[in-house]
């Protein structure tokens, strides 16, 4: 039985279109990037991670054939399903039935699909599983903040045990199944180990990682330690720099790449629907960051589902910051005090990015190094 309006043997034609849109399960905007949160469990209690942990809940077959359906609908040839939770591995299941499923559909649509599985792998990983995301060419996001002392501050079980150590044995398994090239480590960081940040991030490089993504925790005291963002973030862009001159490539804010590089880059491409759309297991659709909102701020912030669609507000409209439509399409989402708090945080850092693989593709002109930097990096753009 599939969702509300998707059949099982959906076309992608424009007559199926236009019947989507009409129920509002279609929408006329790229979404580029699709995250899922196919469950709520997870053997951790992050202190910035508002996902109910003990809800139990688990997407649904119809939810997840409706949820794909809808990123494949979309205008735009390339696309990303990121399979999130909670932790993923304790439904992998799941996960499996959507790999199936969202191949099948992507070919069927003529879409160009990336997968993409995240894990805190604070729980023992069967080999048997990575094999299955390395088979079906999927890419693995870790979570992990740096060392131990930086990660188990804020990355603790039910008990409060740190939950550095346990990842460990975890790590050489992952590289050799799924490979480096196809790895991520997700690098949280918080205003309490923003001084940090390069340390961390040679941690990381250290247990192997060569593709590193600086995300930024929202709210816990940014106020008082934000200027010290911006100079630490230039750390990390200098060390990358001399490493590749050193033969030792790092990457870093990979999942933005296509965006920095993208020749005549268009304003679309940062409205909210291309890259920053994400689901709760219910089907509910949100921007980026639902972990970082309570259940009273996931009901506010939920811009549609796959039962009910896309609302009139988001079916039709276009991308012009000209109009206060646009320029007020957030306002409501981003007012949680929460979710502001750090965004500016947030916003340098992809602003400093984009300018150092701007350096990178002038320096590629004349300099080797550069030039084979940056070839590399449009590979493993796609890994987030």
């Amino acid at each position: 039985m599939a969702a509300p309006g998707l059949k099982s043997d959906a076309a992608y034609g424009p007559t199926e279109l236009a019947r989507l849109r009409g129920l509002g399960l279609a929408t006329n905007k790229e979404i580029r990037r699709f995250k899922v949160a196919i469950n709520t469990a997870c053997p951790l209690r992050c202190e910035y991670c508002f996902i109910d942990k003990d809800s139990g809940e688990v997407i649904s077959r119809e939810h997840a054939e409706g949820l794909v359906r809808f990123l494949l609908s979309s205008p735009g040839e390339v696309k990303k399903l990121l399979l999130y939770g909670g932790e993923p591995f304790l439904n992998f299941p799941v996960a499996r039935e959507i790999a199936g499923f969202a191949r099948a559909e992507a070919l069927k649509a003529g879409k160009d699909l990336d997968l993409s599985f995240c894990t805190s792998a604070a729980l023992p990983i069967k080999r048997e599983w990575l094999e299955f995301l390395a088979d079906r060419r999927f890419f693995l996001s870790v979570s992990m903040d740096g060392d131990a002392a930086t990660h188990d501050a804020h990355r603790a079980d039910k008990r409060g045990r740190g939950s550095w150590a346990r990842m460990l044995p975890n790590l050489p398994p992952i590289f050799e199944t799924i490979g480096k090239r196809r790895t991520m480590a997700i690098q949280c960081v918080h205003p309490d180990n923003v001084e940090r940040m390069l340390d961390n991030f040679k941690t990381l490089a250290g247990l192997g990682f060569e593709n590193v993504e600086i995300e930024v925790i929202h709210g816990f005291g940014w106020k008082d330690k934000k200027h010290l963002f911006r100079p630490m973030m230039q750390k990390v862009l200098d060390w990358v720099w001399d490493e590749a001159h050193q033969g030792r490539q790092r990457f870093v804010v990979c999942s933005l790449v296509p965006l920095m590089l993208k020749d005549g880059i268009v304003r679309e491409d940062w409205c909210p629907f291309h890259s920053s759309m994400e689901t709760y297991p219910d089907g509910d659709f949100s921007f980026y960051p639902f972990a970082f909102v309570d259940r009273e701020g996931r009901r506010r912030s939920r811009v549609g589902s796959v039962e009910d669609g896309v609302p009139e507000r988001y079916r039709d409209c276009e991308f012009d910051l000209s109009t206060d439509r646009c320029r007020n399409c957030t306002s409501d989402y981003y007012k949680s005090p929460t979710v502001n708090e750090g965004n500016e945080a947030y916003l340098w850092r992809t602003e400093m990015a984009r300018a150092f693989m701007d350096k990178v593709a002038l320096a590629s002109k004349t300099d080797p190094v550069m030039k084979a930097y940056l070839k590399e990096a449009l590979i493993r753009c796609r890994i987030s």
